[in-house]
């Protein structure tokens, strides 16, 4: 099922208005009528319940790397979210702009602790629907829909925009036969060829969609996008071999071609 916003926006509602949901850190998976969460849990949470793959996303920490290699970008905060963005503090806080100026959230037990209260919303405000603040956040995280940024559109096809994102990889892994099928380009060491591609995860142990891609091209196979693989990775497609990939680049717009027609 591909994720919705509006659902996102009514689940997030639904938990913190319509039922009665507690805040407690040690019993925060606990969503019924009575229980209890926190604020990334919750968010993560609807987030599901809406359609969208979370990844490995448990907390605030880790919700900016796995959302953005599923979809969401990341978008400065100046004050103006849109309805369905997600509001971040990487360290202590989460929240989702519900649209008219609020936002949805969970905020704080009724003793004011994290953790130890009773079950359920005691005070009215432990899951809550407060006018827009900021808290400050770091980033709005913001759905970018369908496209080489999130879910193939067009029938299943991607969008020829060039950018190498989560849904071009994840084709890329299905036309090549990868078992993982991610979206994610994972364990790149940062060069001039990878440093634009949105879905690279920089680290190390490289990437077993670049290797499969590196036996395609008949070079070495250790699974990062360098400047070697990338020009002939670029050769393959007709395209300048300057053994770079631009945020928008013709390389990438002719496999995305090919990836369409199930080929590469």
């Amino acid at each position: 099922m591909a994720g919705n916003i509006q659902t996102f926006i009514n689940r997030m509602i639904y938990w913190c208005v319509t039922v009665s949901l507690g805040y407690d850190q040690s019993n925060r998976q606990d969503f019924r009528n009575g229980g209890e969460t926190d604020c990334s849990a919750l968010v993560l949470h609807a987030l599901r319940e809406a359609g969208f793959d979370t990844g490995q996303a448990t907390y605030t920490g880790n919700m900016r790397s796995n959302l953005t290699a599923r979809g969401w970008k990341v978008v400065t905060n100046n004050g103006k979210p849109q309805a369905g963005d997600i509001l971040l503090n990487d360290v202590n806080h989460v929240a989702v702009y519900i649209g008219n100026g609020k936002l949805a959230q969970a905020s704080i037990d009724e003793r004011g602790r994290i953790s130890g209260g009773q079950g359920g919303d005691q005070t009215g405000r432990e899951t809550n629907v407060s006018p827009y603040y900021n808290y400050p956040w770091n980033c709005y995280l913001r759905w970018m829909g369908s496209g080489s940024t999130g879910s193939p559109g067009n029938g299943g096809k991607l969008s020829i925009d060039g950018s190498w994102g989560p849904a071009t990889t994840r084709r890329l892994q299905e036309v090549l036969g990868c078992s993982t099928r991610d979206g994610i380009i994972s364990g790149q060491i940062k060069n001039r060829a990878n440093r634009s591609i949105p879905s690279a995860k920089f680290g190390s142990g490289g990437s077993n969609v670049i290797r499969a891609l590196q036996k395609l091209l008949n070079t070495n196979q250790d699974g990062n996008f360098g400047p070697t693989t990338c020009k002939l990775l670029q050769q393959r497609m007709g395209t300048l071999q300057d053994g770079e990939i631009s945020p928008i680049s013709d390389c990438v717009k002719s496999m995305q071609r090919r990836l369409n027609e199930n080929m590469i």
